[in-house]
């Protein structure tokens, strides 16, 4: 699985033939969340759309380091958003980063 993203949106790529993709001007709120995944933990960013839908991203995914990187350039996200979201505990509630 690949993050890919660009000024405009963000897309994901599962297999030869699926793709997801949100436009970034239709992103409402961002919020993190961590599960328990063998051998450790799994790190999950959610990007909610004005319509209900969402498109989840983890930290198992290529891509994740430079779209951590890199998502302040697109929103406003408080300093030390990256920090919070490597704090999260495992079964915590979500973390909310952004809203509109």
């Amino acid at each position: 699985m690949d993050i890919a993203f660009d000024e405009s949106g963000l897309a994901v790529k599962y297999d030869e033939d699926i793709d997801d993709t949100l436009e970034w001007e239709n992103v409402v709120r961002i919020s993190g969340y961590k599960v328990y995944a063998y051998p450790g933990e799994a790190t999950f960013l959610v990007f909610e759309s004005a319509d209900g839908e969402t498109l989840e991203v983890s930290d198992e995914m290529s891509g994740w380091l430079e779209l951590i990187g890199g998502l302040h350039e697109i929103f406003k996200l408080s300093p030390g958003w990256e920090e919070k979201l490597a704090d999260i505990e495992p079964g915590e509630e979500d973390v909310v980063f952004f809203e509109k």
